[in-house]
């Protein structure tokens, strides 16, 4: 592969560089799927990997071409400052390392070429082809006993997905995936030019949107509904100004929901599941720590009481969870410890770590994508974006190393898009050589 040719390079620097973003790309994606310690480890090796001396300059170039490499760090160093009010240092320290990729990773990525189309596809077969491996391997095991997993799902016990378990942020990486997927189907040349990758693409698509059903986890299943609608709405509209192209996408989705909820067992239990806890709600009976949602809007309300008690500096990264347990004991006594958590909103969490005015800058870094300008896939950043938005709504995250790598990962890979559009720096300082004529 030309990738890897040394005469595709301008030096042995910036093949020796790119060589290794690609191999620790790679470990991170599969370190995601199958071992956090290799994400971790990936994640160090990435960052070590931007500081290769001759290649400084066009690394500086790639991190500020986006502002979301910025407050990224400031956001980490927002929770170092939080040591000197968390009380519970111990806690700290564990939530310090954990947020630590917010530093390494949005300088590591900036090692990878990924405005040369060569490294993107790269990049995008290797990610795609882990994951289309791990969904078999889920399968695989799912359908050995898919009755008794099936039966399982009723008690809230997902089947295996990934090493760490998380399936909620797995579904939502698949429909990102998704996303990335449309994006490299309609501008990347060499997807619309290479019949075999193209297929496997369209194959990727229509396997995860399956899987995706089946695991029936609500925060993938609504990022997927998003995703599909917004991107039939874009596709239809580019080639049809009619109304009946801005209909159809809605359409189409209701008709992909109906046939799986007739099809996938999981997700017909899911809706059922969701539909009783609405049913609850609306009967005004109390809410019910052992149904998921309750658990997720008891957080949400005892959260909400201490942030206004917490509401100038916050507790402190470290106190979030000792301060959330008194509020449990006091509104709920009747919940277990083990279901104590964090408030399930990532903005009511950092505000109550960090106070109203240090808790700006997740605010910053989650919008500062959409004023961000970039001509080529713009919208694609966007709807990534609006989905992470979203789901920080209800979900903290941002709190698990999974949530951490999954949020920087995809938005550093959305926003070098625009690294196709900016360079400017002399052509002595760049990775690739550019083609010659003739």
């Amino acid at each position: 592969m030309e990738i890897f040719k040394l005469s595709t390079y301008n030096s042995k620097q910036a093949h020796l560089q790119s060589l290794f973003a690609i191999t620790f790309l790679a470990l991170l994606v599969i370190g995601y799927i199958a071992s956090r310690a290799l994400m971790s480890l990936s994640v160090g090796l990435l960052f070590l990997n931007a500081f290769w001396p001759a290649n400084i300059a066009i690394v500086k170039q790639r991190f500020l071409s986006n502002k979301f490499s910025i407050f990224s760090i400031i956001y980490f160093l927002v929770c170092l400052l939080s040591y000197f009010w968390s009380s519970n240092k111990e806690t700290w320290v564990s939530e310090a390392l954990l947020q630590l990729p917010f530093l390494l990773l949005p300088i590591g990525f900036c090692s990878a070429p990924l405005e040369h189309k060569l490294f993107r596809k790269e990049l995008f077969q290797i990610t795609i082809i882990a994951t289309v491996i791990a969904v078999f391997i889920s399968l695989g095991i799912y359908f050995m006993d898919f009755k008794a997993y099936t039966v399982d799902y009723k008690n809230s016990n997902p089947f295996p997905s990934t090493s760490s378990g998380d399936h909620i942020r797995y579904s939502l990486w698949l429909a990102f995936l998704v996303l990335l997927s449309a994006y490299h189907l309609y501008f990347e040349e060499a997807f619309k030019t290479n019949k075999v990758l193209k297929y496997f693409t369209w194959f990727a698509i229509f396997l995860f949107i399956a899987y995706i059903h089946l695991l029936a986890a609500k925060t993938g299943l609504l990022a997927l509904y998003i995703i599909l609608i917004a991107m039939a709405y874009y596709f239809f509209t580019k080639k049809y100004n009619s109304l009946f192209a801005r209909i159809i996408p809605f359409i189409g989705a209701i008709g992909v929901f109906g046939i799986m909820y007739w099809a996938v067992p999981t997700f017909q239990i899911k809706v059922d599941y969701v539909l009783h806890e609405v049913n609850v709600i609306n009967n005004n009976e109390r809410l019910n720590y052992n149904l998921s949602d309750h658990g997720r809007l008891i957080s949400l309300e005892i959260g909400a009481k201490e942030l206004k008690d917490n509401s100038f500096l916050g507790t402190g990264i470290g106190d979030v969870l000792d301060v959330m347990k008194k509020g449990y004991q006091q509104a709920y006594p009747e919940v277990p410890e083990h279901l104590k958590f964090m408030p399930f909103n990532q903005y009511m969490l950092n505000f109550l770590a960090y106070g109203w005015l240090l808790g700006l800058p997740l605010i910053f870094l989650s919008f500062i994508s959409f004023f961000d300008k970039q001509k080529k896939g713009q919208y694609f950043v966007s709807l990534g974006t609006a989905i992470f938005i979203l789901t920080f709504m209800f979900e903290g995250s941002l709190q698990r190393q999974t949530g951490i790598f999954q949020y920087l990962f995809m938005s550093l890979w959305l926003l070098s898009f625009k690294w196709q559009q900016i360079l400017t720096i002399k052509n002595s300082n760049l990775i690739f050589k550019s083609p010659q004529k003739g």
